[in-house]
């Protein structure tokens, strides 16, 4: 900018004070923007990745215990939402520990009743279902030796659900595992 001189002193005019406030403000407005949705995705990655995470933790679940309790009603502690309004607050609930029951768990003290999910996973209002289904008609295995289970987590972006008790969101995650009865194969 050209300093002008008026009445024999120098300084910067109204106008020239006026455009440099209007380029600044124009070029702030792409790095707000660009701010703006950085945050809104990073919020969608972290809640895709709790809901993969929340799917990947009953697999390993079942993994961990017998064949013969792969079943829906022995997983019933995995499904639901894992937020409670009861309280007139939204706060998370407790981490489906107990069941099924696996006596290696309760001898090595991995078993506790007070385990909660992080208040975090609250926002985003997530809901898992478990399904297992029994694969037949298999080549290389017998009826009977294998399950596919399947787990489904929906959650909601940024808005609340009609009831947290109805699986209805706008997000889902949906993962898919075989899972062998290798206790009688013969190798």
């Amino acid at each position: 900018m050209k300093a002008t001189k008026v009445n024999g002193r120098l300084g910067i005019g109204f106008v020239e004070v006026l455009v440099a406030v209007l380029v600044v403000a124009v070029s702030s407005v792409p790095v707000i923007y660009m701010v703006t949705s950085s945050r809104t995705e990073t919020s969608k990655a972290i809640n895709y990745l709790r809901a993969v995470e929340l799917a990947n933790e009953v697999i390993e679940w079942a993994q961990s215990v017998r064949f013969e309790d792969l079943d829906d009603s022995k997983f019933s502690a995995f499904v639901g939402s894992l937020a409670d309004d009861s309280s007139g607050t939204i706060m998370p609930v407790p981490v489906g520990v107990g069941a099924p029951e696996n006596p290696n768990w309760t001898s090595g003290n991995f078993v506790t009743n007070n385990l909660m999910y992080s208040e975090q996973y609250g926002n985003a209002f997530f809901f898992r279902e478990v399904e297992f289904e029994d694969v037949t008609g298999s080549t290389y295995f017998n009826d009977g030796m294998m399950k596919k289970m399947t787990v489904r987590v929906k959650w909601n972006e940024a808005s609340l659900p009609s009831s947290l008790h109805n699986p209805d969101r706008d997000r889902q995650v949906e993962l898919s595992v075989l899972l062998l009865n290798d206790a009688n194969m013969n190798y």
